[in-house]
């Protein structure tokens, strides 16, 4: 007879989630899954979730969450950290601003399924002078509609182009950016560079070290 492995179905929830919600993300996660997902992780932490859903964090709320991590493509697996810091930081209402935190909390899985084991990573950054005007624009805002509709298209296309040329040298085509426009710049790029991750300095694990390789620049720079 063959072996059964046995898993926990905390595991075996997630773990479907995650991989069914690859190519399809937050577009598959109703409010019946995210409530499902929810009374299956309650079966074996039961304490953890009472304390924090739906007490200080309502399921809509959570939900929004979610859907906010899969559409960047970051798994869900590691619920268990993910409602950890909904628990830390229950007076936050925002799901944008959740959803941040819950990325740093898991910078070091972000990072991992990124760029694999390796501790230095090779990244894409701005040039300092866009960056500064990047800032200026996005910094309040997590809508790049804030972006000049020129300025924005120029930096998809050279964006998208250096993200093709990392990968072709066989490296991730990774931006890091300043956390203030991390949001509104990974909402431009994704719409032309689907591929390319954009981290926030906070997501650069302690471990880890930086090499900076191509850099964008803007028109004149």
């Amino acid at each position: 007879a063959l072996p059964i492995s046995v898993v926990d179905c905390e595991t075996v929830i997630v773990t479907h989630l995650s991989h069914l919600m690859q190519t399809q993300a937050s577009k598959l996660l109703s409010r019946t899954e995210t409530q499902q997902l929810v009374e299956h992780v309650t079966s074996s932490a039961p304490k953890l979730i009472e304390d924090v859903i739906p007490k200080f964090v309502s399921i809509p709320v959570f939900q929004k969450v979610l859907q906010l991590l899969l559409d960047e493509g970051v798994h869900i697996r590691d619920i268990r950290t993910i409602v950890e810091t909904l628990a830390e930081h229950s007076t936050v209402q925002d799901p944008a601003e959740l959803a941040r935190r819950i990325r740093i909390a898991l910078a070091p899985a972000i990072v991992q399924q990124i760029y694999g084991p390796v501790k230095e990573l090779d990244v894409m950054a701005i040039d300092p002078p866009l960056e500064r005007l990047l800032v200026q624009a996005l910094g309040h805002s997590d809508n790049s509609s804030a972006l000049d509709p020129g300025v924005a298209d120029m930096l998809s296309h050279a964006a998208s182009e250096l993200s093709q040329e990392q990968e072709e040298s066989g490296l991730p085509a990774c931006l890091l950016v300043p956390d203030a426009i991390r949001v509104p710049m990974a909402k431009l790029l994704r719409r032309i560079a689907p591929r390319l991750q954009v981290l926030a300095h906070s997501e650069i694990p302690d471990t880890h070290s930086i090499r900076i390789g191509p850099i964008l620049k803007g028109r004149g720079t």
